[in-house]
C-alpha cells in the first residue's frame, strides 16, 4: 500500500453548527437531534420527524460502516455491487442518486454529485455519534438532490475525559471463507483514536481506521490460481479485493457564546481487479510462461469542513460551514505472470474520474424579539469542477472537463399558534449557471394532542440534477450508439406525509411508542436512457417520465433497563413509467423489520437480534451492460436477513468483547426479472447480493 503524506489545508468556512449532547437522568433519555432544526433540540420538540440511530444502537450491531448500520433499518435497501464494493442507500427503492448524505449537515463529495449516489462502506464508524434520517422531499432545507430522504451522520466532538484512547480489532469471515495467518481470506479491521482536552476550551481528537477486505473467492481460485492445462476462467474473485485506509483529525473550540470546529478526515481506497482470463506468452528458446492482464482501482477522498456557532447580538444564532473537497478515481493496468506470481509490466497510471468542490452554507435565526414565533434566513452554495477520462471508456476517447455553480436563498419560519399548534412554512429560491431551476416550498404544521401523542403534516419538494454521465456520455462504436444530453433539466420532486405518535408516560419504567405514517412522492422529469432512433439503434438521455410513491409504515418500540423490542411494517405502492412500460398502475411491495435486545445487567452481557424481511420488491436498478449506466425496472423476488451479537463488558468497562453472526438464514442470490426491456432486451437472472453467512469477533477498548 503506497503512502502518503497528508497535508491539512487552511480552510476558513461558513453553515449549521452541530454541538448536542444526550441528557441522562434516572427516568429518561431524552435524545437530540439537529437534522431541519434551527438549532439542537430534543427529539420530542422537533417539528420535522427524525429517526434516530444511537450510539447504542451502533455498538449492538458491531457494525464497521454505515451500510451495515442501515442494512437493518425500515424503507432503507443497502445493495452491495460485488465488483467495486460500494454500498449505496435507496430510500423507498428510488435509488441512491435520490438519497442525499451529509457528515455533520454537510453533503459528501461522490462520483455523480455532491451528497448524493455515495458508498457507505467509505464511512467509518468510529467516531459517530448518531445517524439521523427524514424521509420525504428536503429540498428547502438541504437543496438538489434531497429528494427521497436525508442521512445526516453526527461525528463525536467532545469527551468527558482529560485524555482517551480507544479503538477495535475486528475480524470476519467472508461467508465460510477466512485465514488468520496471512490474512488471504476474510475481512480485517483495525481502529485507534486518541482525543485529548487541551484545556476547558480546546478539544483535539485523531484517528486511524483500516479495512482490509481480502475479496470473496466464492467458485474461483483467488489471484494466484493456475491451471497447466490451460485457461479455465477459475483465477479471480466473485467480489474482489478491497483496502481502505482513513485517517482523520478533529480540533473544536468551545465557550458559553462562540463554538467552532475543523475536521479533516482523507480517504484512500484500493480495489483490485484480478483477470480470470490467462494467456500464453513465448519467452524465446522454447520458453513460455502464462499472464493476466490486472488493474489495480484507487480512489483518493480529501475532506476540509470548518463550521461555527456564534451568539450575536446577545440573542440571535449565526451557523456557518465552508467544506473544501476532493475525490479523484485512478485506474493502473500491469501484467502478471502467473506461474511466477510477480508483476512483469506496470502501466502508467490514469485519472477516469475527479470531482472538485467548494460548499458553504450560513444561517441566521432566533433573531426576533419574540416567544411565539422564531424565523431562519440562510444561503447555500457550491461551485464544483468535473472531469471525466478518456480511460473511462464513455466520452469519445477525449477528457471532459465541466463546472457547475449553484446557490440558494431560503427562509422559514415557527409559529406557536397555540399551546399544542406550531406551524412552519418555508422557501428556497434556486440558482444555476448550468440548469434551469425551480424554487422549493415546504410546510409543516404539527399539533401535540396531548403530552404522549402528537400529530403531523409534511409537504415539501426538491430538485435533482443530472448526473455528469448523463450529461456528457459519448459512447459509439459498431454496436452502441449512446449519447448525454447537456439540455436535460432537473427533475422535480414532490412529497406530503401525515404523522401520528403515541408513547407512554416518561416517567414509566416501562418506554413504549407506537408510530404511523403515510407519505406520496411525486418525481417528475425523470431522466432516462430512451430509444431516439431504430435504424440506426441510437439511444439519449432525456426527461420522459413521472414516478409515484405511496408508502405505509406502522412500527412501536418498547424497553425497560433489561430489554428492548423494536417492530416495524411498510407497504409500498410504485406506480412507474419506464422505457416500454407504459401503464401506471400501484405495484406493491412489503418489508418489516424487527430487533430484539437482552441485557444481563450483573455480569454486563448484551444479547441482540436483527431480522429485516423483503417481500417482492419492484425497484429501479442500475445497469451498465453498455459501458454507461441506464436505469431499468426489476422485479426482486422476497428474501430476510437475520444477525445476531453477543456483547460482553470487561474490567470496569474499558474492554468490551463481540461476537456474533450475519446474513444466518444464509441468502446469497436473489431471483430478479426485467419488467422493462433497458437496451439489451429483456432478461431473468439470480443476482448474488450477498456472500452468505458470515461470523465475526470484535474487541472494543477505551481507557
Amino acid at each position: 500500500m503506497k503512502r502518503k503524506i497528508l497535508s491539512i489545508l487552511t480552510l476558513f468556512p461558513v453553515a449549521l453548527g452541530v454541538f448536542a449532547q444526550v441528557k441522562i437522568d434516572s427516568t429518561t433519555i431524552e435524545e437530540v437531534v439537529i437534522t431541519g432544526q434551527y438549532s439542537p433540540q430534543s427529539i420530542k420538540k422537533s417539528l420535522y420527524k427524525v429517526e434516530v440511530i444511537t450510539s447504542e444502537d451502533i455498538q449492538r450491531r458491531a457494525a464497521t460502516n454505515v451500510a451495515e448500520v442501515l442494512n437493518q433499518t425500515l424503507n432503507i435497501l443497502i445493495i452491495p455491487e460485488k465488483n467495486s464494493g460500494d454500498s449505496k442507500a435507496n430510500i423507498l427503492g428510488m435509488g441512491a442518486d435520490y438519497t442525499k448524505v451529509l457528515i455533520d449537515n454537510i453533503p459528501v463529495i461522490g462520483d455523480t454529485g455532491l451528497g448524493s449516489n455515495i458508498d457507505l462502506t467509505k464511512i467509518n464508524l468510529d467516531n459517530i455519534e448518531r445517524i439521523e434520517i427524514v424521509k420525504g422531499s428536503m429540498g428547502v432545507e438541504f437543496g438538489n438532490n434531497a429528494v427521497s430522504g436525508v442521512i445526516n451522520i453526527i461525528t463525536k466532538k467532545s469527551s468527558r475525559k482529560k485524555w482517551n484512547f480507544r479503538g477495535f480489532v475486528q475480524e470476519e469471515t467472508v461467508g465460510k471463507e477466512y485465514d488468520w495467518v496471512d490474512y488471504g481470506k476474510g475481512k480485517h479491521v483495525q481502529s485507534l483514536s486518541v482525543s485529548h482536552n487541551i484545556s476547558s476550551k480546546w478539544f483535539v481528537d485523531l484517528s486511524l481506521n483500516r479495512s482490509d477486505f481480502q475479496g470473496f473467492w466464492g467458485d474461483l481460485g483467488g489471484k494466484n490460481y493456475f491451471n497447466m492445462e490451460g485457461s479455465d476462467s477459475k483465477r479471480g474473485y466473485e467480489w474482489q479485493p478491497k483496502e481502505q485506509w482513513n485517517p482523520a483529525l478533529l480540533l473544536r473550540f468551545s465557550t458559553p457564546k462562540t463554538q467552532f470546529f475543523y475536521k479533516a478526515d482523507y480517504l484512500s481506497e484500493e480495489i483490485s481487479f484480478y483477470n480470470p482470463l490467462i494467456e500464453l506468452k513465448p519467452l524465446g528458446g522454447g520458453e513460455r510462461t502464462f499472464i493476466a492482464k490486472d488493474i489495480d482501482y484507487s480512489t483518493k477522498r480529501m475532506l476540509h469542513h470548518f463550521n461555527i456557532q456564534t451568539e450575536l447580538f446577545k440573542k440571535a444564532i449565526f451557523s456557518g460551514d465552508l467544506s473544501y473537497q476532493n475525490q479523484t478515481r485512478k485506474k493502473q493496468n500491469y501484467v502478471f505472470d502467473v506461474p511466477a506470481r510477480e508483476i512483469i509490466s506496470t502501466g502508467p497510471e490514469n485519472t477516469y474520474y475527479e470531482a472538485e468542490t467548494i460548499y458553504s452554507r450560513g444561517t441566521l435565526s432566533n433573531f426576533l424579539n419574540t416567544k411565539k414565533t422564531n424565523m431562519q434566513i440562510g444561503y447555500e452554495g457550491d461551485y464544483t469542477k468535473g472531469f471525466a477520462g478518456f480511460a473511462s471508456g464513455s466520452f469519445n476517447g477525449n477528457n471532459v472537463v465541466k463546472d457547475v455553480l449553484n446557490g440558494g436563498i431560503f427562509a422559514s419560519a415557527e409559529f406557536n399558534l397555540a399551546d399544542n399548534w406550531f406551524l412552519r412554512p418555508g422557501i428556497r429560491i434556486n440558482f444555476s449557471d448550468t440548469f434551469k431551476t425551480k424554487p422549493n416550498f415546504s410546510l409543516v404544521m404539527k399539533n401535540r394532542i396531548h403530552d404522549q401523542s402528537e400529530f403531523r403534516a409534511i409537504v415539501g419538494s426538491a430538485n435533482k440534477n443530472p448526473t455528469f454521465e448523463q450529461l456528457f456520455t459519448y459512447f459509439v462504436d459498431s454496436n452502441h450508439d449512446i449519447r448525454g444530453n447537456e439540455n436535460l433539466k432537473p427533475e422535480n420532486s414532490y412529497s406530503g406525509t401525515l404523522f401520528y405518535t403515541l408513547t407512554g408516560k416518561p416517567e414509566n419504567v416501562l418506554k413504549w411508542s407506537i408510530d404511523a405514517s403515510s407519505m406520496y412522492l411525486q418525481v417528475q422529469d425523470r431522466i432516462e436512457m430512451a430509444l431516439i432512433n431504430d435504424t440506426p439503434l441510437q439511444y439519449k438521455y432525456i426527461n420522459v417520465k413521472t414516478d409515484q410513491n405511496w408508502l405505509n409504515t406502522i412500527s412501536g418500540r418498547i424497553s425497560n433497563k433489561n430489554i428492548g423490542l423494536n417492530v416495524g411494517f411498510s407497504i409500498l405502492g410504485r406506480a412507474l413509467e419506464l422505457n416500454d412500460l407504459g401503464d401506471t398502475k400501484y405495484r406493491y411491495s412489503s418489508e418489516m423489520n424487527s430487533s430484539i435486545y437482552y441485557n444481563l445487567l450483573k455480569t454486563k452481557t448484551s444479547f441482540s437480534l436483527f431480522f429485516k424481511a423483503f417481500g417482492k420488491t419492484n425497484r429501479i436498478v442500475e445497469d451498465k451492460t453498455l459501458g454507461v449506466t441506464q436505469y431499468i425496472l426489476s422485479e426482486q423476488k422476497a428474501f430476510s436477513l437475520f444477525d445476531a451479537t453477543i456483547t460482553q463488558k470487561i474490567w470496569k468497562d474499558h474492554f468490551i468483547l463481540s461476537i456474533g453472526a450475519r446474513n444466518i438464514l444464509d441468502i446469497k442470490e436473489v431471483q430478479n426479472t426485467s419488467l422493462t426491456s433497458g437496451a439489451h432486451g429483456d432478461s431473468s437472472s439470480s443476482e448474488r447480493l450477498f456472500y452468505g453467512r458470515s461470523f465475526f469477533g470484535r474487541l472494543n477498548f477505551n481507557f
